[in-house]
């Protein structure tokens, strides 16, 4: 699957309004029964042509995991089915799977529509013959012409793509439980409140701010454990939007936080 094939759709979608669209997220997440969830999640409301999206799932090769079929519900699996996009292939000591979606309808055509800030869940695969960590990556290997597994959102044919939100933190299928945030209200005026959850083992647990450079403008070391909130004093920080990190022992979480 090709960009390629996105840009002969545009003749097609030039019957849609261009004005104010929404840039589009995209998360892996274990839903505790052996399959991986990925959740799409606007920045704003939407309820025209979700055109095309791709994306790659990446996991350590060594582990013998795969990924099975793709399972979707009504109303997403009608205005966004998803399929793989080629086999699952081993390179660098990870293994691959690309997967692309294209638009049949209009959301509005089946009575939906996206708010801001919610997930939506575009599908669910079971993870079998195995486990590892698993994770949504654009690297050196997707963003290779001939794989062209790079994340990638059109919106009425339009370049909407967001972020990863959890770039670094993926999931392990049958795995210990991680820690986990959640910032609110968002976008936020300050201060902004965080909701941690740290789970009871970790040694050490930091909240680093990274502004649109990816620069370190504020760091704060979380010492309690279990369920922790604090609020945020983001007075000395400028208007913008910034990616609020949790490292606990290395291992990573993220949040977009917007401040207006």
């Amino acid at each position: 699957m090709t960009r390629s094939l996105f840009a002969s759709m545009a003749i097609f979608l030039s019957t849609f309004t261009w004005a104010q669209l929404p840039m589009v997220d995209i998360a892996l997440a274990d839903n505790g029964a052996g399959e991986l969830e990925v959740r799409v999640r606007p920045d704003g409301d939407f309820d025209e042509f979700f055109a095309s999206i791709v994306f790659t799932i990446r996991w350590d090769a060594a582990s013998g995991a795969n990924l099975d079929q793709i399972a979707q519900a009504a109303p997403v699996s009608f205005y966004m089915p998803v399929i793989k996009s080629g086999p699952e292939t081993d390179a660098g000591g990870y293994r691959y799977q690309i997967f692309a979606g294209f638009g049949t309808n209009a959301l509005s055509a089946f009575g939906e529509s996206w708010t801001a800030g919610n997930e939506i869940l575009l599908m669910t695969i079971p993870v079998v013959n195995g486990t590892s960590l698993f994770e949504i990556v654009n690297d050196s290997w997707t963003g290779d012409v001939n794989n062209n597994g790079d994340f990638y959102v059109s919106l009425n044919g339009q370049d909407q793509t967001g972020i990863i939100y959890q770039l670094s933190t993926g999931v392990r299928v049958e795995g210990a439980p991680g820690a986990g945030f959640s910032a609110h209200p968002n976008p936020s005026a300050g201060p902004v409140v965080l909701d941690l959850n740290i789970p009871e083992d970790v040694r050490s647990a930091v909240v680093e701010w990274h502004d649109a450079s990816g620069r370190v403008v504020r760091t704060d070391r979380i010492t309690g454990r279990g369920a922790v909130r604090f609020a945020v004093d983001v007075t000395g920080l400028e208007r913008g939007t910034y990616m609020a990190r949790l490292t606990c022992d290395g291992v990573m979480s993220t949040e977009r936080v917007v401040l207006r």
